[in-house]
C-alpha cells in the first residue's frame, strides 16, 4: 500500500518514492476509493505515452515535460554521437596493427661489394626491448655467427647488430624477430648479396614469411578474463545503478547478503584471477617463442621489459582491489553510505584494470594512439557491462521480487528493467561508434572484411551484436506493454552477448594486416596489361604472397610482336603502411622467349604500388604504374 508521509513524500512500506518528477521513479496517482487515500505506482518509460494509465490530465502534463526533456537528451546524444564519427573521419589512420621494416641496411636484394661490418633495421614504430634476434644464414643455410642483436638505446625503432667476421661472396638471409608496439610477435628476412655472390643471384634466393599463429589456450584464457570481469561488473551495477535506492539498504539487501550473490561474486573473482594468472606463461612462450617449461626463467624479462608484462602486473593488482570491494560489501552490519562507497570504490578499480588492457593491442600501436585505447577501452567496457548486467539481472531480479506481489511486484521489477535500458542503451551507442571508429582504423581497405581471418571474425562479431540487439528491443517492446516478463530471451541476450566476448578474445591475437585466408593458385593469377605511347605492357606477380615472388613482365608494340628490352627498373611502394621502396633491376639477361622474369622479395601483405620505367633498345623510354594486392 502506499501513502503520503508527513513530509508530503510517498512512502511504500520501509521504503520512500519520490514524487513525480523529481527523479527516474516516477508514479501515477490515482485514486483508492475503498481506503480514500492516495496510492502511487512505479511509472513505466511506456506507460507516460501509451494512453492506458489512469488521471489522463495528469499523465498529459507530465508527458509533455518528460517528452520535451527526452527530446533535449536524445539531441544531445545525436550531437555526441556525430562528433565521435566526425573525429573518426577527420583523423584518418593506417593500419599499422603489427612492426613493419621501414629500411635495412643491408637493405633486401643489395648487393654489397664488400662484407658489412653492422646489420641495422629500422621499424615503423618503437618495438618493445625484450624477446628480439637476428639470425644471419648463407646460402646453404648455414648460421652465421654467434651475433648478438641490441636496440639502439637512443631510438627504439632501430634493431641492430655488429657483424664480427668478414663474409665471403655468397647469398645471405637476415632473419629477424621482435615484439611489436602492440604487443603482438613479429618476424621477416632480408636477402642480400655479398660479391659476385658465389656464382648464384640475390633474387633467386627463394624465402617465405608467415605470421606466427597464436596459441588457442592464450584466447580461452582472454576469453575468460573478460566472462570474470563481466560477472563482477554486473554485480556491482545491479546493486549501484539499477536497483532504486530504497532497495539499497535495509531489509531490502537480504538477496545481497546471501549464497547465490556471493558464489557469484566468488565466481567471477576465480574466472578472472585464474585466467589473468595462466595467461602470463601463455604469453611469455607466445613472445619469445620458448616451451611453457621455459617461461619461469622469462618471467622477471616480461613484467620489466614488456608491455604486457606492465600491463598485466597492473591488471591483476586493481582486479584483485576490486573483488575485495566487492566481498566486503555483503557484510551485514554496513550503513548505506559505506556499502555504496566501497561499491563505487570496488567499481573504479575494475574499470581501471580494464584501461590498462587497452595499452596491450592493436590502439596502444596506432599514430594517434591516445583516440584508439579510448575508444578500445570504451568499447570493452561497454561490452562487459551490457553483458554481466544482463546475466546478473537473469540471475537476480526474481530473486529481489519474490518478496512482493501483486501490482507491487510489478512496479519494482519494471523500474529495475527500465533503469537498465538506460544502460542498455548508451552500451550499444558506444558499442557501435567505437565499433566503426575501430574499423576504419584497423581493416586497411574493405576487402579485408571478406577475405582475411581477421576480418572474418569482425564481421562475426557484427553480426552477433545485431542479434544480440535484436534481443534487447524486443525486450524493450515487452517493457512497453509490461504484458509478461523476460523470460528465455533474456537468457539468449546473455548468451550472445558471451559469444561476443569469444571473438573479441581472438581479435585480439589476430593481425588486421595478416594474409587473406581465400588461397589463390599460381595459374589462377591473371596478368595486368597497360597500354603506352603506342606498347603494350603486361605485369603478372606470383604467388602474391610474403617472401619470393615472381615478377613476369612482357613489352609488345603495336601489332603485337614482343619488344628487346634493355633494362626495366622497378620500384615497389607499399601503399598501406610508411616503409622505404623496394627496388629492383630486369635486364636482358633476364628475358626468353620476349618475356623478362626475375624473383624478388615482398615483405608486407597489402596493396603495393610498382612503378616501372622501362629502356628499350631503341633507347625509348616509358613509366608505367601497376597496383597488386598481397596476402
Amino acid at each position: 500500500m502506499f501513502r503520503y508521509d508527513e513530509k508530503g513524500s510517498l512512502d511504500w512500506g520501509p521504503m520512500t518514492v519520490r514524487k513525480a518528477g523529481e527523479g527516474l521513479s516516477n508514479m501515477i496517482i490515482r485514486s483508492d476509493k475503498s481506503q480514500n487515500v492516495q496510492t502511487a505506482g512505479l511509472l513505466s518509460f511506456a506507460d507516460r505515452y501509451d494512453g492506458s494509465a489512469k488521471s489522463g490530465s495528469y499523465r498529459g502534463k507530465h508527458a509533455a515535460r518528460l517528452g520535451a526533456a527526452g527530446r533535449s537528451k536524445a539531441l544531445l546524444h545525436s550531437v555526441l554521437a556525430l562528433l565521435v564519427l566526425l573525429m573518426c573521419v577527420l583523423f584518418p589512420q593506417q593500419g599499422m596493427a603489427h612492426s613493419a621494416v621501414v629500411e635495412s641496411s643491408p637493405s633486401q636484394n643489395e648487393v654489397l661489394e664488400q662484407s658489412p661490418q653492422q646489420i641495422k633495421i629500422r621499424f615503423n614504430e618503437d618495438i618493445q626491448r625484450a624477446y628480439y634476434s637476428i639470425q644471419l644464414m648463407d646460402s646453404s643455410g648455414k648460421v652465421i655467427g654467434p651475433i648478438q642483436a641490441k636496440i639502439d638505446e637512443n631510438d627504439g625503432t632501430v634493431l641492430k647488430a655488429d657483424v664480427p667476421m668478414k663474409l665471403a661472396g655468397d647469398i645471405y638471409n637476415i632473419s629477424w624477430k621482435a615484439v611489436s608496439g602492440d604487443g603482438h610477435p613479429v618476424q621477416g628476412g632480408i636477402v642480400f648479396q655479398v660479391g659476385d655472390g658465389a656464382g648464384k643471384d640475390v633474387n633467386d634466393t627463394d624465402v617465405r614469411i608467415s605470421d606466427k599463429p597464436v596459441n588457442p589456450l592464450l584466447v580461452v584464457m582472454r576469453w575468460l578474463q573478460y566472462a570474470g570481469q563481466a560477472m563482477l561488473l554486473g554485480a556491482l551495477c545491479l546493486t549501484l545503478f539499477l536497483l532504486p535506492q530504497r532497495l539499497r539498504a535495509g531489509e531490502h539487501t537480504g538477496w545481497m547478503t546471501g549464497g547465490r550473490y556471493r558464489w557469484f561474486v566468488i565466481a567471477g573473482g576465480v574466472i578472472a584471477l585464474a585466467a589473468l594468472v595462466a595467461q602470463l606463461p601463455l604469453r611469455i612462450a607466445w613472445d619469445a617463442d620458448v616451451p611453457l617449461s621455459g617461461t619461469g626463467a622469462e618471467v622477471m624479462t616480461t613484467l620489466q621489459a614488456t608491455v604486457f608484462g606492465k600491463v598485466w602486473l597492473f591488471q591483476m593488482i586493481f582486479t584483485v582491489l576490486g573483488i575485495a570491494g566487492l566481498l566486503l560489501m555483503q557484510l551485514r552490519k554496513l550503513s548505506v553510505s559505506i556499502r555504496k562507497g566501497i561499491g563505487m570504490t570496488a567499481f573504479v578499480m575494475l574499470v581501471v584494470a580494464l584501461l590498462a588492457k587497452a595499452f596491450d593491442g592493436h590502439a596502444y600501436a596506432e599514430p594517434y594512439a591516445g583516440i584508439a585505447i579510448a575508444a578500445d577501452f570504451i568499447h570493452l567496457l561497454s561490452a562487459l557491462i551490457w553483458s554481466g548486467a544482463l546475466l546478473a539481472l537473469a540471475l537476480f531480479l526474481p530473486k529481489i521480487t519474490e518478496a512482493y506481489s501483486g501490482e507491487e511486484r510489478r512496479l519494482v521489477y519494471w523500474s529495475i528493467v527500465r533503469r537498465f535500458s538506460w544502460w542498455a542503451i548508451v552500451s550499444v551507442a558506444a558499442l557501435l561508434v567505437t565499433g566503426i571508429y575501430g574499423s576504419l582504423v584497423y581493416l586497411p581497405e574493405l576487402n579485408s572484411l571478406f577475405t582475411t581471418a581477421y576480418g572474418l571474425t569482425l564481421l562475426g562479431k557484427i553480426l552477433l551484436f545485431l542479434i544480440m540487439a535484436a534481443f534487447a528491443g524486443l525486450n524493450y517492446v515487452k517493457g512497453r506493454k509490461q504484458e509478461e516478463e523476460l523470460g528465455k530471451d533474456l537468457i539468449w541476450e546473455v548468451l550472445t552477448g558471451f559469444v561476443i566476448l569469444v571473438l573479441a578474445a581472438i581479435l585480439v591475437h589476430l593481425s588486421p594486416m595478416g594474409g587473406s585466408l581465400v588461397k589463390v593458385k599460381p595459374e589462377e593469377i591473371t596478368a595486368q596489361t597497360q597500354q603506352i605511347e603506342g606498347y603494350e605492357v603486361s605485369l603478372k606477380a606470383t604467388p602474391l604472397e610474403m617472401g619470393s615472388n615472381d615478377f613476369i613482365v612482357t613489352v609488345k608494340d603495336a601489332k603485337g610482336k614482343p619488344v628487346d628490352v634493355e633494362q626495366i627498373q622497378i620500384t615497389m611502394t607499399h601503399m598501406d603502411m610508411t616503409m622505404a621502396p623496394a627496388e629492383f633491376t630486369m635486364s636482358s639477361a633476364d628475358e626468353q622467349n620476349g618475356v623478362y622474369q626475375k624473383k624478388s622479395m615482398i615483405s608486407m601483405n597489402g596493396r603495393w604500388q610498382i612503378d616501372m620505367h622501362i629502356l628499350t633498345k631503341k633507347l625509348d623510354s616509358m613509366d608505367v604504374q601497376f597496383t597488386i594486392k598481397v596476402g
